[in-house]
């Protein structure tokens, strides 16, 4: 059969790619369709059309299950790099904003030191717009390795070889309390103190909480939380409104009006704050925030 230049035009397309890829490698339309968000009649549609425009068999069923054909197989593999190819146009795309403007797409574990980077990146690139995503240690990380930001700073970064990275200061876990509670005079708190107290705690995944188990656990203490907040804002307010004791990096905010940090001798073991990016992400505003980070000095942020 020869195939026509319509047909092939209306036969080739990365939507029935993908739905050709994903019934290879789910075994049926119905896992398929689940797996991309459309109708099990759609993705059946999708094979059915590039086999008629193509006069090309592309599954067999064994034992009830698609099993795709050597030339399937291969169309497949041609797939997955044209998908790689969109995601990374859809990148180079997403590094200018609705305007047009250059756009810096920035992960925080905290809130600072990496917005003070930020801001001083806006200082000398006037011009551009920052979008800035927080979250957990691991959200951060994974946003990182998806490419949904270009750069991010986290505490305690593993070292892996797929990221370059640069420390911008080191810091520890201090207690938070609000300026009425009777620690707020103290210069240290023990744990062992502590665990008699009303505590906020972050929940699983967030740096700070593994530091403040660790120490608890290391101190032979396994405290109840008053309360667990999945974000450090929520916790800072809930200790702002007397809640409890709450726990943060000591360089985790600007803010200092209605908190009091007190050192934990247990938490004195100092962690790193880390700048980095995957290792082949290279363009100019990434290196700018690498460059203002390696100029950076805490000195300027609230002290304890």
């Amino acid at each position: 059969m020869k195939v026509s230049v319509s047909d092939t035009a209306s036969g080739l397309s990365l939507s029935r790619l993908r739905a050709l890829t994903a019934v290879a490698e789910e075994g049926s339309y119905s896992a398929a369709a689940r797996r991309i968000g459309i109708s099990h009649s759609a993705v059946a549609q999708q094979v059915r059309d590039l086999e008629r425009a193509y006069d090309i068999h592309l599954f067999d069923r064994v034992r009830g299950v698609m099993t795709p054909t050597p030339a399937c197989l291969e169309l497949c593999d041609i797939a997955h790099r044209m998908q790689r190819a969109q995601s990374d146009a859809e990148r180079v795309l997403a590094r200018r904003g609705p305007t047009g403007k250059h756009r810096l797409r920035v992960g925080l574990g905290n809130s600072m030191p990496g917005i003070a980077i930020v801001g001083r990146v806006l200082e000398l690139h006037p011009t551009l717009t920052v979008t800035v995503e927080s979250g957990s240690h691991q959200d951060i990380m994974a946003a990182v390795s998806r490419r949904e930001v270009d750069v991010a700073v986290l505490p305690d970064l593993p070292a892996d070889p797929r990221f370059r990275r640069f420390p911008v200061l080191s810091q520890e876990v201090v207690a938070i309390v609000s300026p009425g509670n009777p620690m707020a005079e103290q210069s240290e708190v023990t744990l062992a103190h502590l665990a008699q107290a009303p505590l906020v705690f972050r929940s699983p995944g967030s740096s700070t909480q593994k530091v403040v188990d660790r120490g608890f656990r290391q101190a032979g203490l396994a405290p109840e939380p008053r309360l667990t907040a999945d974000t450090r804002d929520a916790v800072y307010e809930a200790v702002a409104l007397g809640i409890g004791v709450g726990f943060m990096w000591r360089y985790g905010t600007y803010r200092s009006d209605t908190v009091r940090r007190i050192k934990v001798p247990e938490f004195r073991s100092s962690v790193d704050e880390v700048v980095f990016a995957l290792a082949d992400e290279r363009n100019a505003l990434i290196d700018l925030f690498f460059n203002i980070a390696e100029q950076f000095r805490p000195d300027a942020m609230t002290p304890l």
